[in-house]
């Protein structure tokens, strides 16, 4: 394991860390033994946005004994509406969930404290006039909270808090899909036979801009969705003409200014020791410059799976239910959904929140449709 300082923070943090997507699926033993096989790596860096008390119980069982080995990127801005994750800016909920989570975690301070997902000019001001960067500030000056973050999609949005000079670390989403398509859809669906269709996609310069502020600034970032909710790895969903590999969409995210750690969502073992391989690749294996120039011109933004969509007002897990959709041939798991997209009662609340566009009552339609 290789290790990078977080910005001006002076923390040290592994080039490799836990994200937490999977932790509820994946269950207490399996996580379990992913932690110890992580940590006996030299993982030491893990990211905490669990919004389920039950969830926030098992990570505290599994860092009982060694809280000291791990720095710890909590959130706050995450709260439990209708028995589903939600955002909020208010002052008392975020305080209350993030005091809940250091309890269950064993822990009397985050080493990282998150202002979870910004993506809206209006979150960031609703954040500031409640009161909660106020709150964390002063949690920083106690100790409680070591270092100040926040987490965004977002670039003009990210960039206007990272010259607030109220934080420390940005949790950002860093791929090809995010640097070369998602934000460059004009020449990504220039013609192909075009003679002014480019061999090469440059990096959106809005995103090239971001990363060289936060180096001159010392803000360290800490990457989210480097695999693309998978899609940069799957021959079937990539926008290239072959997918990447986990270790080159890991190279690709660390050869950015400013990135310190790339948090990845891992399943199970298997996964986990996909991702250490990073370190027994040759310099040619990691490669990834030919494939980014292979752009096949076919891509429609999809959805990332994220569930910033929710709270769903019907209780429906959107993110999952749109994962089975893509996959088209998922029957046993769709049975097994607690609430079905036929319950989507057409609110539309959905769709402003999601930080890609993506229209979730239409994918709800759709599944609806394909299961019934």
């Amino acid at each position: 394991m290789k290790y990078r300082k977080l910005g001006k923070t002076g923390l040290e943090v592994s080039e490799i860390g836990f994200g937490c997507t999977y932790f509820r699926e994946t269950g207490e033993q399996v996580l379990s033994k992913m932690f110890d096989i992580g940590i006996s790596a030299g993982i030491n860096f893990l990211d905490c946005c669990l919004s389920r008390p039950d969830d926030r119980d098992v990570v505290g069982r599994l860092l009982k004994g060694r809280r000291d080995k791990i720095i710890i990127q909590g959130h706050l801005g995450l709260t439990v509406e209708n028995g589903q994750e939600a955002l909020t800016q208010d002052l008392h909920k975020s305080r209350e969930h993030v005091e809940d989570l250091m309890r269950r975690l064993g822990t009397d301070y985050i080493d990282i404290a998150m202002l979870h997902c910004i993506d809206q000019p209006e979150e960031y001001e609703g954040a500031v006039k409640s009161g909660l960067i106020d709150y964390m500030l002063e949690q920083k000056k106690k100790g409680v909270f070591k270092y100040l973050g926040f987490s965004s999609h977002e670039v003009d949005l990210a960039t206007r808090m990272v010259n607030s000079g109220s934080f420390d670390v940005v949790m950002f989403s860093i791929s090809p899909l995010f640097d070369l398509v998602f934000n460059d859809m004009d020449r990504f669906f220039t013609m192909p036979n075009d003679e002014a269709y480019p061999k090469k996609l440059d990096i959106d310069d809005r995103r090239a801009g971001f990363y060289r502020l936060c180096a001159e600034k010392g803000i360290g970032i800490s990457v989210m969705k480097a695999l693309g909710a998978g899609s940069l790895v799957d021959p079937n969903d990539t926008p290239f003409d072959r997918a990447m590999t986990v270790g080159q969409c890991i190279r690709y995210a660390l050869n950015r200014p400013a990135v310190s750690g790339v948090f990845l969502g891992m399943k199970d073992e298997k996964q986990l020791m996909d991702a250490l391989a990073y370190y027994d690749c040759s310099e040619e294996e990691l490669d990834y410059s030919s494939i980014l120039s292979s752009v096949t011109g076919e891509l429609t933004i999809k959805c990332l799976y994220c569930n910033h969509c929710l709270p769903c007002s019907a209780r429906i897990d959107i993110g999952k239910v749109t994962r089975l959709l893509d996959k088209g041939d998922e029957n046993d798991e769709y049975s097994k959904l607690e609430v079905k997209p036929s319950s989507c009662n057409g609110c539309g609340h959905c769709i402003p929140r999601c930080p890609f566009g993506i229209n979730a009552q239409a994918n709800m339609k759709k599944a609806a449709a394909k299961y019934s």
